[in-house]
């Protein structure tokens, strides 16, 4: 965030806290119920949103190093990434093109991959280099048999990949005005310290919408969270479907004692980007959490996160690795022992017929947004087809 920005939020959030109120919109919101069970609407979503479109794999730190790859699945289709010895990403199908098997698995540093089926090998711009008894292989020319490529791009210190090949991508289009506010964080400069996933029994929006207002901090998270940070007390900007949260710390007080010209309120703040759909963006202090929310399959009512914490210094000594530990530690309970068991009440929930919507209040503009936004895209798509 850009300092200039953090003088305006800032003192939003001051005001916020001498007005007692938050940021609003302009009316209730309800969401239908339906649009979290229906399975026809659960694949008007997988299409729309996690097939046609360029999706966040993570901070650029995944790939570390010339050599480095990475594999990704959760969005259903088998995806690799690499890095060439020019420091240059590539994206492909992990599919072997003989007999469809996945040729890297996980992630690390390689020079090429070999398929475990029939020892196809490839390279790190996917160019299939060998093949065993290749003469019985004459009429499919090697040069026309590589990995089946993927639109990547990396910008600013995020990956972006389209799972679906021969697609236009525009990161400009998909970002719509918000890469000056992320390219501020310098996420490039950060390291991956390590990864979590998570398979609950709800819809994954329900996942998403679990980080989209800070109204229940003192009623679920009353232990944990309710003493290090406002309750119901948030900003709530856009950048076209893209949007930012910041809660304010209780320490942000801390900074009316200070020239304005001076602030820096990244440590008196948790900052919440939305990059649309799945990938939810968390500024904690001095270190970044990246949560990457999937449907999982093709019931509506399963989804899959991984989430990934990013450090400011790599952890290169037992202590180090220890505080970071404890940070995921940290904030994987909490999601995982107060957030997502209320989250599977909801989806369980549904099915009661106790209502036919639920309700978002003005306090919470960001679920408003987040939802009228899906609604719109998937309307826009169905008048287009």
């Amino acid at each position: 965030m850009l300092q200039s920005e953090q003088v305006v939020v800032g003192n939003r959030l001051l005001d916020y806290i001498d007005t007692k109120t938050t940021a609003l919109g302009a009316e209730i919101y309800e969401q239908p119920v339906s649009e979290y069970i229906c399975e026809r609407q659960a694949e008007i979503e997988k299409n729309l949103f996690f097939r046609s479109q360029l999706l966040c794999l993570g901070l650029s730190a995944r790939l570390p190093h010339a050599g480095s790859f990475m594999t990704d699945s959760l969005s259903g289709v088998p995806i690799l990434l690499t890095r060439d010895s020019q420091n240059k990403v590539h994206g492909f199908l992990n599919v072997c093109r003989h007999r469809g098997s996945a040729v890297a698995k996980d992630g690390g540093k390689a020079r090429s991959f070999v398929c475990p089926y029939h020892a196809w090998t490839y390279d790190l711009h996917g160019n299939l280099i060998a093949r065993p008894q290749d003469s019985a292989f004459g009429g499919m020319p090697r040069e026309t048999h590589g990995l089946t490529r993927l639109p990547v791009i990396e910008q600013d210190g995020l990956l972006w990949v389209c799972p679906s090949p021969d697609q236009s991508v525009d990161i400009g289009q998909k970002l719509n005005g918000i890469a000056g506010e992320l390219a501020a964080y310098n996420l490039a400069s950060f390291h991956h310290f390590d990864s979590y996933i998570i398979r609950r029994q709800m819809n994954w929006k329900l996942v998403v919408d679990t980080f989209l207002e800070s109204y229940h901090f003192c009623v679920l998270h009353k232990d944990s969270i309710c003493p290090i940070f406002y309750d119901n007390l948030s900003t709530f900007d856009t950048w076209g479907e893209n949007f930012r949260l910041v809660s304010a710390r209780r320490t942000i007080n801390e900074l009316r004692a200070y020239n304005k010209s001076d602030w820096n309120i990244l440590s008196h703040i948790v900052g919440i980007y939305v990059l649309f759909p799945n990938t939810v963006l968390v500024w904690q202090l001095d270190h970044v959490e990246a949560w990457h929310i999937y449907p999982c399959t093709d019931d509506p009512e399963r989804s899959v996160v991984r989430m990934d914490l990013y450090t400011p210094e790599p952890a290169e000594t037992e202590k180090t690795k220890q505080y970071w530990k404890k940070n995921l530690d940290l904030v994987v309970g909490v999601v995982e022992e107060e957030d997502f068991p209320v989250g599977e009440t909801i989806q369980r929930g549904f099915h009661s017929q106790a209502q036919s919507h639920i309700t978002f209040g003005t306090n919470e503009p960001a679920l408003t947004h987040f939802h009228r936004c899906l609604t719109q895209a998937v309307q826009a798509a169905a008048n287009a087809g």
